[in-house]
């Protein structure tokens, strides 16, 4: 009886004790109770991790496995993040065999190294009445207008200590256009297509950094799809030494410059005396697709042809933006910081205050600043090269590189005159073509776009 009555007790203390322990559970028990939602989580670990039979070991374990999943998700995280906010760029093949009759012709621009035509001289200094001792001064003026380049200030250095206030008054730049080579005086037998043509017809005065000078297929912008040797344009440039200004002592010949029409100038092709000319071309397109279209123009690093707000975008008055076009203001924008004026006589008709011949001067002082023109970023080019300018321009969205393969042979007849040589022929030739009917098109976009990174 006894017996049984122990047993009964025993057997009614384990319920008891089961629901004691329920009424007031320990800490653990609560942590477990609060997690039990996340217990049948389907993220690799993190059941075994809160599991209550787990062991301490295995535990600790899991808890290092999932620490270590978690940073690297949120390093790769950081990585795909920056990736995206640097928008990086990627440049591919769009096509190789683009036909290069869809652009216009280049801009074929001639300058002689001798500006001026200084037989024309004395008909120039009767219209503005210049005096007998003004002459010597006019002409010294002349001679340095000669030899100008926007890299040659220096040549108005002998003008210290002159008079020049005698001769302020007079418009020099309209002076040297009066006085600069015609298109009959410079040019002859032209051909355009295998066609003979008047050379004035095709060729029109144009301002240049190099000075007054004749352009060709700049307003008439015409296309060509022939290729190879004497199947563009064709003249013969004349030198007429015996015309130009006696007292520059500089290189004789001529300067080329090829630029895509829109732009105000490129880099120039020197042509030495008495020489034949090749010039073959072949063209590169670049442009940038509409997934970029929707960062600034600082990340992309090019101006689309409606962003015209911005410190990046900056052009000559009445051109689109080029980066070409950019790098010619930003040099009359330095004129102007320096010496309050800037020479007309380098770019198209603008608002800034031209410079007067007392101006000439500070030009001349500043000359070693507009040797080296630089680009954002080029500042350490610049400084081991001596003193320059920093233009903030960059390219436009879509441009045209023009290429050229230049040969030069000399086409004097040399002949014996008394024991000396002389150079019978007065003349150059140059030869303007395209090597390829095809141009190769390069297409830049971003490696990551919005729905790239969604589907990764």
């Amino acid at each position: 009886m006894h017996i049984r009555q122990v047993r009964k007790v025993k057997r009614n203390r384990l319920p008891i004790r089961v629901w004691q322990e329920y009424q007031q559970p320990s800490s653990e028990a609560a942590l477990m109770q609060l997690l039990r939602p996340y217990n049948g989580s389907h993220i690799h670990g993190f059941y075994q991790l809160l599991w209550p039979k787990m062991r301490r070991r295995m535990r600790l374990l899991w808890t290092l496995a999932l620490l270590s999943a978690f940073t690297v998700l949120i390093y790769i995280s950081y990585l795909l993040g920056e990736r995206y906010h640097l928008k990086q760029f990627h440049t591919l093949i769009a096509d190789s065999h683009w036909p290069i009759q869809n652009i216009a012709f280049p801009v074929l621009i001639v300058c002689n190294k001798n500006r001026l035509n200084w037989s024309r001289l004395p008909e120039v200094s009767r219209r503005y009445n210049i005096s007998a001792a003004q002459q010597p001064l006019f002409e010294r003026v002349l001679t340095a207008y000669d030899a100008l380049t926007t890299t040659r200030f220096d040549v108005f250095e002998t003008l210290h200590d002159q008079p020049l206030e005698t001769i302020n008054h007079l418009n020099f730049t309209q002076i040297v256009s009066e006085l600069s080579w015609r298109c009959d005086e410079m040019l002859r037998d032209c051909s355009w297509h295998t066609q003979y043509r008047n050379c004035c017809e095709l060729f029109r005065p144009r301002r240049l950094p190099q000075g007054p000078c004749l352009a060709f297929n700049e307003e008439e912008q015409r296309a060509s799809a022939e290729t190879g040797r004497s199947t563009g344009l064709i003249v013969r440039l004349l030198l007429n030494e015996e015309r130009h200004a006696p007292g520059n002592r500089e290189t004789k010949g001529f300067v080329v410059d090829i630029v895509e029409p829109g732009n105000w100038y490129s880099f120039p092709i020197s042509l030495m005396p008495y020489t034949d000319t090749d010039i073959g071309l072949s063209a590169v397109y670049h442009f940038y697709d509409e997934d970029t279209f929707s960062m600034s123009s600082q990340q992309r690093q090019c101006l689309l042809d409606y962003e015209h707000e911005g410190h990046h975008f900056q052009t000559l008055k009445g051109y689109k933006y080029r980066m070409e076009n950019c790098l010619a203001e930003c040099q009359q924008r330095h004129m102007l910081r320096y010496c309050n004026c800037t020479l007309d006589l380098f770019y198209p008709p603008s608002d800034h205050v031209a410079c007067q011949l007392k101006d000439v001067l500070c030009l001349a002082a500043h000359n070693h600043l507009f040797q080296n023109v630089g680009q954002t970023g080029e500042e350490s080019y610049v400084i081991q090269n001596g003193t320059g300018i920093i233009c903030d321009c960059v390219y436009n969205c879509k441009s045209l590189t023009l290429i050229t393969d230049e040969r030069q042979v000399l086409s004097g007849l040399w002949q014996v005159d008394n024991g000396s040589l002389r150079i019978t022929n007065r003349s150059m030739l140059l030869n303007f073509y395209y090597n390829q009917n095809i141009i190769l098109v390069y297409r830049t976009s971003l490696i990551y776009s919005w729905m790239d990174l969604i589907g990764r």
